[in-house]
């Protein structure tokens, strides 16, 4: 799970063996596992939230809250999330679920309060996420927000791209280190070498694995695009979309490319297919509409589109910024 990026956390537990495993659940209850398979973050808010009144110290619906937090991105949520989690990992040192959803609600609510903020916070973050490690080594979720950390964090706060590395060749399983290496070669700026690793797995069947190789395959491949090497991260989103059919990221990043490459129209169309995939909440899909539209010479569908994402109020601020910008300029 990617903690520092990710609105959509990804966890499990009680990894099977590779030889003949059946996919590893997120959560161990299955009433709280189908809501979070089933991407429904408010209703598995609901039923934490009501369990947890129950009983302060579930540490399945401490998983579940923050697990709803992260993909809601609901910055009072996470708060909310991170005192349960706290609280929950101090009382039950051995509560792997509570020691988890410390760590990476921890590194989340620190990186969003600012640089300071997450300095203050790096040593705490990189024990608990340890100790989560440490109580099942086998257990891919805490692997992977250790790979993160040390890939991530600079050297002042403990990161190591030697440490990741460690971490990520030392998975029980060829998938999941074939997937960290990946992740650590993104950190080292090889992400040219990085992508077809993760395209090769995107078969996998693992829920948390698959979900790690989808956000950093997308990332790779964005990175290629914001880097001006489009071409090369056209062969990722296509296969993205061939395997992952239902997933807006497949679209939305090979938009990214088709407009890099001077195909607005494919790129309008692609962004129209996006929209209507799950995720899309995720993606700035009506900034890049009036972008497109713009260049197709759409004024009017423009200043509608841009207006509609400045209206949402969500995104990078200098996307927003940008919108508010050209809105002024067509109302000239």
């Amino acid at each position: 799970m990617s903690f520092l990026y990710r609105c959509r956390a990804a966890a499990l537990l009680a990894l099977l063996p590779a030889a003949g495993h059946v996919p590893a659940q997120t959560l161990s209850d299955p009433a709280l596992e189908a809501l979070y398979v089933a991407e429904r973050p408010a209703e598995l808010q609901r039923a934490a939230q009501q369990r947890l009144a129950a009983q302060p110290d579930d540490a399945q619906a401490v998983l579940a809250l923050a697990l709803a937090a992260m993909d809601r991105n609901d910055a009072a949520l996470r708060r909310e999330a991170l005192d349960r989690a706290r609280g929950c990992a101090d009382r039950q040192p051995k509560a792997q679920p509570c020691l988890y959803a410390h760590g990476v609600l921890l590194g989340v609510q620190a990186m969003s309060e600012g640089l300071m903020a997450a300095a203050r916070s790096a040593g705490t973050v990189r024990e608990t996420l340890a100790a989560a490690h440490a109580l099942d080594p086998a257990w891919y979720p805490a692997r992977s927000a250790l790979v993160e950390f040390y890939a991530v964090a600079p050297g002042m706060m403990g990161g190591s791209l030697a440490k990741a590395g460690e971490f990520a060749r030392g998975a029980p399983r060829s998938e999941q280190a074939a997937a960290l290496q990946a992740r650590v070669q993104m950190a080292d700026k090889k992400t040219t070498e990085a992508l077809p690793a993760l395209q090769a797995l995107l078969p996998v069947a693992d829920p948390a694995l698959r979900g790690d190789v989808l956000q950093w395959g997308t990332q790779a491949g964005l990175m290629l695009v914001n880097d001006g090497q489009a071409a090369k991260a056209q062969p990722w989103f296509e296969r993205l979309m061939r395997a992952h059919p239902d997933e807006s990221a497949g679209p939305y990043g090979l938009s990214r490319v088709k407009g890099e490459l001077g195909d607005w129209a494919a790129a309008l169309s692609l962004l129209e297919q996006a929209g209507k995939l799950r995720g899309a909440e995720r993606w700035p899909i009506a900034y890049r509409q009036g972008l497109a539209q713009l260049k197709l010479g759409q004024t009017d569908a423009a200043r509608a589109s841009l207006q509609r994402f400045v209206d949402a109020g969500k995104g990078q601020k200098s996307s927003l910024e940008d919108a508010k910008k050209r809105l002024a300029e067509l109302a000239k």
